[in-house]
């Protein structure tokens, strides 16, 4: 499929992946064995694109890619640490954001996702408990650890408060260094003069590096400072019971954690599909038996980069199912050709297809002959790579099979080439595959029956303006015009002359003859602009038709809102005076009010009319993209985020890497790109948790040793500083030297507890992750 462009299709894919585990399991997406199997993944995606669309949501699962650090130790019923307690809660957090969206609109595939996943609201409350958002050990955990902890900062200011007496008597300022206390060993100590130590009654903790100053702990505060340490220790073995029963909690849930990490993982794939399908405007199809159409078909790359394609129909079918395409070099046969099967591989992925609407076969084996198949190694010329490739296409049968070749048999003489390019799509024939097969040889163009299964098509080629149209043209063969494209590229004309000379008188009466044919393009192309002219007007009707239905809607559920508050005011009036007669007259009265009701008729709410269309104007673009969406700008072929309203002019400002632009609203559309939204879901769901950052990261690729090192430090003390227990830094493989010295330093350093390399779906060797030590 590489022929086909199709990695760099699953490279778009994959960027709309929220996990990397997801990301390596689309790039490793294969095509299904029967129809069942593509039709139940394309209601997946077709029901996720509804889904996000109702909700507005793209939910993530970036916990995924710390699943399995954590749910090893789960399984094993280990003790469980801070940091992995931090990861389960944001898997929960995560996962209850998902299932919320599902209850919210519920349907056959929200109801399957939300079986097939576990309420962990316990497991998340229990987590809450025992640690802080940011993974650590919350004080008041348990009785004992928020009595353990007030008693700790009690003494810490008992100390405190003896040592900042004791540094400011008078009596003992000549045998101090500074009038400030620190802790060694763990315990308080004051600075006092190396030599004049021996002049205070106390404990010495060890000295300075340049030996000027001991540390010494004053006899008064050994007793507080012991009970201190004792509160520490306590606290510490209080911290181990709660991790081991936090731990043999959560391990009874091990099963479930597991069977929703599998779910979360197959929907974030599911939704990467969806809304990828929503960026290329990709469509859903339908699997038939005797059927290849194709409409509006197009090639999704052009779409991703910001070009409008040129869409086309295909058709075959049993009676015509090759497809023999000719016409001038870059024309867009390949490309055609491409799209086509494209189109056939998407559908038996289960992935939504690049056409307005598509009846194919379920193509089982499709054979690629594009591009310079020459192989050095096993001594093959391009030609007989080419062969080699044709003989195996020759081996299949049936019409679930498809080829594409281009420019068949053409790396040889024209005139055997010919004769086997012919004989070849014969034996296709026969063998009842469909095929897609571009050509320049002359003698193929023409002399095939209706009974050869051959249907010629061509690419319109604009001869007035030398320029390509991209348009397919079923059932007229196409012309190389290489001798006008020589003319158009201003050959010298004396060349242009000779080669005239040289034609064959074949050859000249086929040029004679091209205006004839140019003019019957022509009247194809009128034609088909025609009824695409009478299908728009026809569109433009029937939104106009719907745009009045919907106003005579509106204006009867006013009048009628009208009569039912009319009658509620008569209602109550009558019945008013109902009270004061007997009770013949009340059912008199009451007969009377029945009968001079109006007859109210309320439409059903499950009425097949079409529904309004959700078209977006100037006035409604803020709710269709408010400041801080990312929208995709058209003209630069570029994400931006929104940054303003329109203003009077229609103008938006668009933040763009680092510069802020003013941009028509209508050269803005809406990205498949979405931000975090597991905070908004779980506050809309009564949830009011915070959730936890997500780790920093740290780029040091193309940095110097010294700088990559100065950098780290840098990062190392703010995540201190904000407590942050983990950072990723990315450095690369390249000669190594950058990733040695930054492990090296990363051993020597007192503030990393421990580092590990990336699991291979998260970079391998190029990235480290780094634990850092906040005690």
């Amino acid at each position: 499929m590489e022929s086909l462009d199709w990695q760099e299709i699953i490279r778009a894919i994959q960027a709309y992946a929220t996990s990397e585990k997801a990301k390596l399991n689309i790039n490793n997406i294969s095509h299904f064995s029967s129809e069942e199997e593509a039709h139940n993944r394309l209601a997946e995606i077709i029901a996720a694109q509804k889904l996000m669309l109702e909700t507005q949501q793209r939910p993530f699962f970036e916990a995924l890619d710390l699943f399995d650090s954590w749910y090893l130790r789960l399984s094993k019923k280990a003790k469980l640490n801070p940091l992995d307690l931090k990861d389960i809660r944001r898997f929960c957090l995560e996962l209850i954001a998902f299932r919320s969206l599902l209850n919210q609109n519920p349907c056959p595939w929200s109801q399957q996702q939300l079986a097939q996943t576990f309420d962990c609201e316990d497991n998340l409350s229990a987590i809450d408990q025992i640690i802080t958002p940011q993974g650590e050990i919350r004080s008041d955990a348990s009785e004992k650890l928020y009595r353990l902890f007030k008693e700790k900062d009690q003494l810490a200011k008992n100390i405190q408060t003896h040592l900042d007496r004791f540094v400011k008597d008078h009596d003992i300022q000549e045998y101090l260094q500074d009038r400030f206390i620190t802790t060694r060993e763990g315990r308080w100590v004051i600075p006092v003069k190396s030599g004049r130590q021996h002049a205070i009654s106390g404990v010495i903790h060890g000295a300075s590096q340049t030996k000027q100053t001991v540390y010494l702990e004053p006899d008064k505060i050994i007793p507080i400072n012991n009970r201190l340490r004792e509160v520490e220790v306590e606290i510490e073995e209080e911290i181990e019971r709660l991790l081991i029963e936090i731990s043999d909690y959560l391990s009874q849930s091990q099963l479930f954690f597991y069977q929703s990490q599998i779910t979360l993982l197959h929907c974030d794939q599911i939704y990467a599909f969806a809304q990828f399908s929503e960026r290329i405007g990709a469509k859903a199809f339908e699997f038939s038996k005797n059927k290849f159409k194709i409409e509006n078909t197009f090639h999704p790359l052009l779409t991703l980069q910001g070009r409008t394609p040129v869409p086309n129909t295909v058709e075959m079918g049993p009676q015509s199912h090759i497809l023999l395409l000719s016409g001038p070099n870059a024309g867009g046969k390949t490309l055609l050709m491409k799209s086509i099967g494209l189109v056939c591989h998407m559908a038996r992925c289960g992935l939504p297809v690049c056409a307005s609407s598509a009846e194919i076969p379920f193509i089982k084996q499709i054979l690629v002959g594009i591009g310079d198949s020459q192989k050095v190694n096993e001594e093959l010329s391009t030609f007989a790579a080419h062969l080699q490739l044709l003989n195996h296409c020759v081996q299949l049968k049936g019409f679930e099979n498809l080829i594409l070749i281009d420019e068949i048999a053409s790396s040889t003489d024209p005139e055997e080439g010919s004769a086997l390019a012919k004989a070849f799509i014969e034996e296709f024939s026969k063998n009842k595959i469909y095929a897609v097969i571009t050509s320049h040889l002359n003698q193929l163009k023409s002399g095939w029956d209706k009974q050869s299964g051959v249907l010629p098509g061509s690419l319109e080629f604009d001869l007035s303006k030398g320029l390509p149209t991209y348009q397919f043209l079923p059932g007229v063969p196409g012309q190389s015009l290489a001798i006008e494209m020589a003319k158009k590229l201003k050959v010298s004309p004396s060349i242009i002359e000779r080669a005239y000379y040289f034609l064959s008188p074949q050859s000249k009466q086929r040029l004679s003859l091209l205006s004839e044919t140019e003019s019957l393009k022509q009247d194809l192309i009128l034609l088909q602009e025609s009824l695409k002219k009478a299908k728009k007007e026809a569109e433009e009707q029937k939104l106009l038709y719907q745009n009045k239905q919907d106003e005579l809607e509106s204006t009867a559920e006013k009048r009628l809102e009208k009569l039912t508050q009319e009658a509620r005011q008569k209602i109550d009036t009558l019945l008013a005076e109902l009270k004061a007669s007997d009770s013949f007259e009340r059912h008199r009265k009451s007969q009377d009010i029945k009968i001079q009701l109006p007859e109210i008729i309320k439409s059903s709410p499950n009425s097949t009319r079409p529904s309004k269309l959700n078209l977006v104007t100037k006035e409604t673009f803020s709710e269709y993209s408010p400041p801080g969406s990312r929208v995709f700008i058209k003209s630069m072929n570029r994400e931006g985020i929104v940054q303003s309203q329109p203003n009077q002019k229609g103008e938006v400002m668009v933040l763009v890497d680092s510069m802020r632009v003013a941009l028509p609203w209508t050269e803005l559309s809406r990205t498949g790109a979405h931000q975090n939204p597991t905070q908004n879901i779980l506050r809309q769901s009564g949830i009011f948790t915070p959730l936890s950052d997500t780790d920093p990261q740290v780029d040091l690729r193309g940095l110097t040793v010294s700088e990559a090192l100065e950098k780290i430090e840098l990062a190392l003390d703010q995540s201190l500083r904000v407590r942050q227990t983990r950072l990723k830094i990315v450095h690369g493989v390249g000669t190594e030297a950058l990733k040695k010295a930054l492990r090296s330093h990363l051993t020597r350093s007192s503030f990393v507890r421990k580092w590990t390399q990336a699991r291979p779906e998260e970079g391998g060797e190029g990235v480290t992750w780094v634990e850092v030590d906040l005690d």
